[in-house]
């Protein structure tokens, strides 16, 4: 019994090390399974950008002078400017990924004033002025959050559309009074300077866009993308007791360098 125990483990060992070093064999009319092909992980953009798509926005102010209610309009000109655009992504498959991005634009922001100006010695003759206040700037700093779906239409190709929610801070010079200058009868009124502050507001918005790159090699490439990202920003008005509101973002279209790893 024990030489015929030991005979059978033995042969059990034999036949277990034997499967464990035979190569497995395909089946009958079926090919053989292809191991799966790497792909790079991390992506990195570094774009030159142009913004526009800017809102121009005014505010009017109602003040009291001289026993009588005046008002004093601005209208600022959001003009379009240049910009960058930064992002990093992580992929999560071949064709999904996770990505953050930063724009930052930065332009000065023309300024026009109008106002009705109470007369001293007489009730309902108000003196018009009008004027133009310079150097006032504007600057949007934002970080993009974006869900990216990813394809490859060629091998040198690689190609995503995203979105998702946006966090932007908005720094802009503000009117928030003017000077005048008048000469006895007083009958009219002239333009001498605005007086501006600066108010930094933040706010949830979203963006969406696309990315197209080629490349020379498997990690370096050049590319492309177009980018529309939004924000409905509430700012504090002249007069302390209202509020106005400032459209952020806008289209962005520029490109750059690609990287992947």
């Amino acid at each position: 019994m024990h030489r015929i125990a030991a005979a059978l483990v033995i042969i059990l060992l034999g036949a277990t090390a034997g499967a464990q070093t035979r190569p497995v064999q395909p089946r009958p009319g079926r090919p053989a399974p292809r191991p799966a092909q790497p792909f790079e992980r991390v992506y990195i953009s570094i774009n030159g950008a142009f913004q526009t798509g800017g809102e121009d926005f005014a505010e009017t102010v109602t003040f009291r002078e001289n026993a009588e209610n005046g008002t004093f309009t601005t209208d600022y000109d959001v003009k379009s400017g240049p910009a960058y655009n930064i992002s990093v992504g992580g992929a999560v498959t071949r064709a999904f990924a996770i990505g953050v991005g930063v724009t930052r634009y930065s332009r000065s922001t023309p300024t026009a004033l109008s106002a009705s100006v109470p007369h001293p010695f007489f009730f309902n003759r108000p003196r018009t002025v009008e004027g133009e206040v310079a150097g006032l700037s504007r600057e949007e700093l934002a970080v993009h959050v974006q869900a990216r779906a990813m394809f490859s239409p060629l091998p040198n190709i690689q190609a995503m559309i995203y979105g998702g929610p946006s966090f932007f801070t908005v720094s802009q010079g503000i009117v928030n009074d003017f000077e005048i200058t008048e000469d006895y009868p007083y009958d009219t009124a002239a333009f001498s300077r605005g007086l501006t502050t600066e108010v930094d507001e933040s706010k949830l918005g979203f963006n969406i866009g696309g990315d197209v790159g080629y490349f020379f090699t498997r990690q370096v490439g050049i590319g492309g993308s177009v980018q529309w990202s939004r924000a409905t920003i509430d700012f504090p008005a002249s007069s302390g007791n209202a509020s106005f509101e400032v459209k952020a973002g806008g289209l962005q279209a520029g490109g750059g360098l690609r990287l992947r790893f």
